[in-house]
């Protein structure tokens, strides 16, 4: 399973989005996640792929994708 489809899994339980509205381009604020939310979904991440993600990056990212190039790198 590609990176991008474990993110959309994550974001989809943690937000109750429905996972086929969860694209790539998707803006992360259409998510209408709070800090609770990311926070959990942070976690998830963490422990689904064992990287460690800078919470004050997050700030920057804009879309899923930005989100999901991001854990890559993390995982090189």
């Amino acid at each position: 399973m590609s990176v991008f489809d474990e993110v959309k899994k994550i974001l989809a339980r943690v937000t109750h989005c429905n996972k086929q509205h969860i694209t790539p381009a998707m803006l992360l604020k259409d998510l209408k996640a709070d800090s609770l939310h990311w926070v959990q979904i942070i976690v998830a991440v963490e422990s689904t792929f064992d990287v460690e993600v800078d919470i004050d990056k997050m700030k920057q990212f804009v879309t899923v994708d930005d989100f999901v190039k991001h854990i890559e790198s993390l995982e090189q």
